[in-house]
């Protein structure tokens, strides 16, 4: 698998959360349980593993390439989960989101 095709799923997660970003204004901070705490630590997990995957393959690191495919799949899984998270987090886990969101989008530019 290629960078760009990787880039390319990621970018369905990446509009998947900013969706929920932008449907979820005004959010009161009820306790939606560590259901949504899990899946962003779990979010989060893949993330640092993305970075340090993205950035072995741009130093060349054809070993970067099969673990990409694990990372995709492990893209879809997380899509598929934060998809549910629209109406349900609590606005101090869509900052946390964000905040990911944005480690990741900075790994990016950086390279």
């Amino acid at each position: 698998m290629t960078v760009a095709m990787l880039a390319f799923l990621m970018g369905g997660v990446f509009t998947t959360v900013s969706a929920m970003e932008t449907n979820q204004t005004a959010k009161s901070e009820i306790v939606a349980g560590d259901d949504w705490d899990k899946i962003l630590n779990e979010y989060e997990k893949y993330v640092d593993q993305y970075i340090k995957t993205y950035k072995k393959a741009m130093n060349g690191d054809m070993s970067a390439m099969s673990e990409y495919v694990k990372l995709a799949e492990k893209a879809q899984k997380l899509a598929d989960k934060l998809e549910k998270a629209e109406d349900e987090m609590t606005a101090a886990q869509l900052k946390r989101l964000a905040k990911i969101n944005e480690k990741m989008q900075k790994a990016l530019l950086d390279n």
